[in-house]
This record gives structure tokens, C-alpha cells and sequence, in this order.
């Protein structure tokens, strides 16, 4: 599994250029794909660090919307097409983790080590299976899939899991031709784009996959931007207008699908794999090449690629941002270099420590990226040792404070805790939790919120929590004074230190 730095490394930098205009970018899969950071595209299909947490969002979001998957009657052939290709690049792919064996005729076993997963089943045959075949083979992997029957020389979406859709609807598309799914996308039809990608993919052979990219922004880490969810992330857009540029860089993200393009050997309908991948300006930014042509790219964007893309309100800031973002912008720091004195949180839920002996998460506060770090992170536990997880609304709340020092007065020697929220809550949930005699190596921490703090007022001798950063001035909710807050903390204590502004009275 790749941690933070392999991450950025195994990035799908999709502009190979400075300017982006829609075009088919298509090319032949398998093939490694250098850049700046490392590289990517080895294999069809990829498993990271994300693998269990990807997993379990899918398996929430379908709970919560069963039209994500969809197969026509006319379909189910291909679904079992679909799923005996995927197993077999799998363990193709992963040979250590993944196999796939005939056992005579039309009977076949597949076993995922990572998941603990073994099936037999006969070919085409549901009920010894167990599900749909759709259904059951992403469970095994972090793309989504659709699928594409040709007929009449038209390509019609007719069977899928699309969980991780951005700014669509897979339920509205399904029985839709490929090119009525792209008649809103602007320059295509006029450009002749689409008309040439429709001509490429029918004339796709099997055993010749292809692959190509897509690219746009997302507030957030959110794999699930459907056109159902809207309500939940539309406003983003107008919120990131107004936020602090450290948190701007943090949350706006670089989203890009890896389509994996493959015309299936047995029922000829052509599958789509689609693959998401997320990364921050912030990290962007540590990669120079990226970070320059990312900002040109942007700036370039034409304003109807941009209102598509939903980007247009804040487009030109993410440009700028990265343009700043450059080493001679910040006295010659990296972007990423940790500033003395404040905590260093992670951009993305750290790795479980499977040598526990035990495991407690506590995922704190209402964002979906905290409940999405909670659920990957038992998901890993589960797997290595007894695991409880402690949903909490508020540490400010006397009965989940009671709750969370109960819960670490239980735990015993070994035991790992894995707390995630707002920076506020997170702080104090470990100050806690050392309170409580765990020690640093026994505690993992994501922070999916900066916006508020603990602050330990010099004059009042209490912690109190504010809404602010290192340098804002408050005022501090015990003695009502004008405080600053310093860029220095206590781990222990669970709290900023803050004095009086230069204006007050010490």
C-alpha cells in the first residue's frame, strides 16, 4: 500500500500540456505512464490504501441509493462477462492477493486474500454466486463500472455500479445512447469530439484495452459528487469562496478518472472502468512541474469548460493559489514544510497500526469526511483485533465527554485509539486520551476541520474553544479579553496558547 509520498507519486497527472481542450486521449493500457512524481497506469485495475475505505463507502452509498446499480434484462450476460475479466486481471495483477481458478467446465473459484473472500460459483448461474454479478464484483474493487451494448450502430448504457459519479446521474442515464449522455457537455459536438470517440469505441477489439482520463476540481475529499447528492456538496461552492487560503489549499481537491475502455470477449458489450483519484492543492503543489502547469491550465480554462465542470467560481482563485503556492512566494519554504510550534496533521486518514492489540475510533462531529475516515479505518481494525467504534455528536456535550473518558478508561495496555473530527475536538480527544495514560505511539489522528481550536487562555488559566487560527485575535470566551493566539501548543494540555493583543492590558 502506498503511504502519503507513494500516494502523490502513484498520481494520475492527467495535463500534458499547459492549455486543456476536450479531446478522445486515448492510449493503450498496461502501458506505465511517467511524470514528474513517479508514475501510474502498470495495471488495468489499482488497489491502494484506500482499498477498505473505498469499499465501504460504495456498500453505504448503495444502501442509501439502490439506482446506482442498474442491469437491463438484456445485460445480465455481459454482468457475468464483466465480472470474470475483472477477476482476472485482478489476480493477474495482485497474484499474491488474488486468484482465479477454473475447477472444470463452467465452475470457477475466486479468492481475495485481502478481503478474506472465497467464492465458487458456475458461470452464469446467480443463486451459487450468491448476488447479481455486477454487484458482487465491486466489492472487489474501487472502480466503478458501466456497461455498453452495441446495437444499431449506437452504444447504449445499459448495466452498471456507478457509486463515485461526478456531477451526473447514472440512475437518469441508464438505457441512454453514449451520445445523448454527452449532448449537454459544450465544444464536443461542434469540436467533432464525441462523434470520434463514439467511432473509436465501437470499433474496439477484445484483448486491445485502451484507457483515457477526465479531470475536475472537488471541495472536499468526496468520492460521491452525484447529481442525488447535490444538496450536500452544491453548497461547497459558494463556502470555499470565503475560506482562509491554508484552508482553500486544503480542501480543494484535483479529481481525476482513470476510464479503463475494454470490449468484452464473450458477450461483445464494451466496459468502462472508472477510477477516482483525489488530490489536494496543497499536495499538488509539492510537485513544482504540476504545481506551474495545474496554474496554467486553470487560468487558460475557457469559461464554458469551466461552468461545466462547475468549477467557475472558483477557478481563477485555484489558479492563483497555485501560482502563489511557489517556493519564492513563502521565503523559500515548501508549501508542505511544517511550521514550528503548530501540529502536523495529515491530508489524508493515516494507515491503522495493525499491531494493536486492540483498536478504538472515535469519529467525532457530523462532516462526511469524518464518518468516511471512521468507517475505513474499522474496516483495517476488524481485520487485526477486537475493534469498537464511538460515534460522538460533540465533546461539548457532558454525555459524550462522559462516553469518551469511559471508553478510554477500558482499554488496556497495547490498545490503539484512532480519533477523527475538527482540529478542536481532535485535540482534546487526545489530550484525553494521554490524560488516560496512553502514550503518542498508541494514537492516529485526522483532522477534517481547521476551522476551530482549543485555546488555552494565560489569564483566565482555562481552555476554551474558539473559532480562529495561530496568529487571529479572539476573544476568549472566560475573561471576555482580547487575546492573540500563538503558533504554539500543548499535545498534552489540548490546547493553543493565547495572551493578550498588543492592545489590551497584560
Amino acid at each position: 500500500m502506498h503511504a502519503l509520498k507513494g500516494r502523490i507519486a502513484a498520481f494520475p497527472y492527467p495535463f500534458p500540456e499547459d492549455t486543456y481542450r476536450y479531446s478522445t486521449n486515448v492510449e493503450p493500457a498496461n502501458t506505465p505512464n511517467t511524470t514528474a512524481a513517479g508514475g501510474w497506469g502498470a495495471t488495468i485495475i489499482d488497489i491502494d490504501e484506500d482499498y477498505h475505505a473505498e469499499l465501504a463507502e460504495r456498500a453505504t452509498v448503495l444502501a442509501a441509493d439502490p439506482t446506482r446499480h442498474a442491469v437491463l434484462p438484456h445485460m445480465r450476460p455481459a454482468a457475468w462477462d464483466a465480472m470474470l475479466t475483472v477477476m482476472g486481471e485482478l489476480a493477474g495483477a495482485y497474484p499474491d492477493r488474488m486468484s482465479l481458478r477454473n475447477l472444470g467446465g463452467d465452475v470457477w473459484r475466486w479468492h481475495n486474500a485481502i478481503l478474506d473472500d472465497t467464492r465458487e460459483f458456475r458461470y452464469g448461474d446467480e443463486a451459487s454466486l450468491g448476488q447479481e454479478p455486477l454487484a458482487y464484483i465491486t466489492t472487489q474493487v474501487q472502480e466503478d463500472i458501466a456497461l455498453l451494448d452495441q446495437r444499431n450502430e449506437q452504444l447504449y448504457v445499459d448495466a452498471g455500479v456507478v457509486t463515485f459519479a461526478a456531477d451526473w446521474s447514472f440512475g437518469f442515464d441508464v438505457g441512454m445512447s453514449f451520445l445523448e449522455i454527452h449532448g449537454p457537455v459544450p465544444r464536443v459536438r461542434r469540436d467533432g469530439v464525441i462523434t470520434r470517440a463514439h467511432d473509436f469505441l465501437k470499433r474496439l477489439q477484445p484483448h486491445q484495452p485502451y484507457r483515457r482520463t477526465n479531470w475536475t476540481l472537488t471541495i472536499g475529499h468526496r468520492l460521491d459528487v452525484s447529481t442525488e447528492r447535490y444538496p450536500d456538496w452544491g453548497p461547497d461552492r459558494e463556502m470555499i469562496q470565503s475560506v482562509a487560503d491554508d484552508e482553500f489549499g486544503r480542501l480543494v481537491n484535483l479529481r481525476v478518472e482513470v476510464q479503463h475502455l475494454i470490449r468484452l470477449p464473450d458477450s461483445g458489450a464494451l466496459m468502462f472502468l472508472i477510477r477516482t483519484y483525489m488530490l489536494s492543492l496543497e499536495e499538488l503543489a509539492t510537485v513544482e512541474d504540476w504545481r506551474v502547469r495545474t496554474a496554467q491550465v486553470l487560468a487558460a480554462l475557457p469559461d464554458d469548460m469551466a461552468e461545466y465542470k462547475g468549477i467557475i467560481k472558483y477557478r481563477d482563485r485555484a489558479a492563483r493559489w497555485l501560482t502563489e503556492a511557489a517556493p519564492a512566494a513563502t521565503g523559500g519554504h515548501s508549501p508542505r514544510e511544517p511550521v514550528p510550534g503548530l501540529p502536523e496533521w495529515p491530508t489524508v486518514p493515516p494507515a491503522v497500526d495493525v499491531t494493536g492489540a486492540s483498536f478504538l475510533i472515535v469519529s467525532i462531529g457530523q462532516d462526511p469526511q469524518t464518518s468516511h475516515a471512521a468507517r475505513g479505518w474499522v474496516r483495517a481494525a476488524e481485520s487485526a483485533g477486537p475493534t469498537r467504534m464511538l460515534v460522538l455528536d460533540s465533546l461539548a456535550a457532558d454525555a459524550d465527554a462522559t462516553a469518551l473518558r469511559q471508553a478510554y478508561g477500558e482499554l488496556r495496555t497495547g490498545s490503539r485509539i484512532l480519533v477523527t473530527g475538527s482540529q478542536y475536538a481532535v485535540m482534546m480527544a487526545l489530550a484525553w486520551a494521554y490524560d488516560a495514560g496512553a502514550i503518542s505511539a498508541e494514537l492516529t489522528a485526522f483532522v477534517t476541520d481547521l476551522g476551530d481550536l482549543p485555546m488555552y487562555c494565560a489569564h483566565c488559566r482555562d481552555i476554551h474553544r474558539v473559532v480562529g487560527a495561530p496568529g487571529g485575535v479572539v476573544t476568549c470566551p472566560g475573561c471576555s479579553r482580547r487575546v492573540q493566539i500563538h503558533g504554539h501548543h500543548a499535545p498534552r494540555l489540548g490546547g493553543f496558547l493565547a495572551s493578550a493583543a498588543a492592545e489590551e492590558p497584560s
